[in-house]
């Protein structure tokens, strides 16, 4: 008998809590040519067979392929294709394989936010992008915080465009308009499920407030008064709503740095997010799965800073995570074992995130998951 963790079985009682002995029993074997001969298991308790290939990331893969020079590439600022040329792979498999990456990044961000606590203020602002068609521009609110600028989760709005458009425009606005359905209210809720986690993960203190940090953007202020902890504060726990004008000089002296640095690395990064450029994604839920995958590599993977030495080696560390967690996670990304989502405590966003039920706009049908990616 060989010992895993759980029962990847989600219906049987050993997946929440399996037994600390060894208790998956032998089944027999099947050969593959991507991994050879896989030893297959079988639960004793709800007799669901599995294999050893079941916990590892390459788990229903059959061509696996070296998962580092494909992030490095994606964080470089390669498009997919050109990642695709250069590694001399379909463009299919360089999809699925950033997916599965974003996934795993997804989880053990998670991981570490369920047993994290902040004290910093906290920034949140509008990314503004566009997928598929400059007609449906996107709003992505990113909370992070204000001087270790740790991304802590973000969200999603779809609606229509704004500003001075031609005679031919307008008419094809209408036209677009007229066939496809938005969110009610997507602004509002994209900017409220970032903030209810920093809530969480950063509680007002009696010696230190929440102090959170926008633009003047009018609804965040509508957000804010239908909160709870807004209308119950106390001289104890208090919320604090700093505003601050949208043409100050982007500097580190601006309270609003850390929401400015984050807009420009990833203008900067992602070649789907370029201005200007022929390069922009398609499609929402693979955009969001990219770009999670993205905040996770700044949190634990980037210095944090580059040009003036610090004392602190990534943005985690400079939120105050401790090392031996930033350092085991971020093996655990490319090299660790499959993660479930049943496992995990997901905010809202990353679990629309997580099941690719972000809807873009003019596509009808839902996107596809595969069936180990909801177990």
């Amino acid at each position: 008998m060989q010992h895993f963790p759980f029962c990847p079985n989600p219906a049987c009682v050993w997946h929440t809590q399996a037994p600390t002995t060894a208790w998956a029993h032998a089944k027999g074997s099947y050969h593959t040519k991507a991994f050879g001969r896989v030893q297959r298991y079988q639960c004793p308790r709800c007799h669901t067979t599995f294999s050893s290939q079941t916990f590892h990331l390459s788990y229903y893969l059959k061509h696996p392929i070296p998962l580092d020079p494909l992030l490095s590439r994606f964080l470089n600022g390669e498009s997919l294709r050109a990642i695709s040329r250069a590694l001399s792979l379909s463009l299919c498999l360089i999809s699925n394989r950033l997916e599965r990456l974003s996934r795993q990044a997804i989880g053990l961000h998670s991981r570490i936010l369920a047993h994290t606590r902040l004290s910093d203020d906290i920034c949140i602002d509008g990314f503004v992008a566009f997928e598929g068609s400059q007609f449906f521009p996107s709003d992505i609110p990113i909370a992070l915080t204000a001087h270790s600028q740790f991304v802590i989760d973000l969200s999603h709005a779809s609606h229509r465009r704004a500003g001075t458009m031609t005679p031919a425009q307008k008419m094809k606005a209408l036209r677009l308009y007229r066939y496809t359905a938005l969110e009610h209210g997507a602004l509002e809720r994209a900017f409220r499920e970032p903030l209810l986690t920093a809530l969480r993960l950063a509680p007002p203190r009696p010696d230190h407030p929440f102090v959170l940090i926008t633009d003047e953007n009018p609804h965040y202020p509508r957000v804010l008064s239908s909160l709870p902890q807004w209308h119950n504060q106390t001289p104890q726990h208090r919320l604090v709503h700093w505003t601050v004008w949208s043409k100050l000089p982007r500097t580190v002296s601006n309270p609003l740095f850390a929401s400015n640095y984050i807009d420009r690395e990833i203008r900067k990064d992602l070649a789907h997010y370029h201005r200007e450029t022929t390069c922009f994604p398609r499609n929402v839920a693979a955009a969001m799965l990219r770009l999670s995958l993205y905040l996770f590599t700044h949190n634990y993977l980037k210095p944090f800073r580059i040009a003036h030495p610090s004392p602190f080696s990534s943005h985690a560390h400079a939120a105050h995570i401790p090392l031996s967690w930033i350092s085991s996670f971020a093996h655990e990304l490319t090299c660790g074992t499959r993660l479930f989502v049943s496992h995990l405590s997901l905010s809202p966003s990353m679990h629309r995130t997580w099941m690719k039920a972000w809807k873009t706009p003019g596509k009808h049908h839902p996107d596809s998951i595969p069936r180990f990616a909801v177990a």
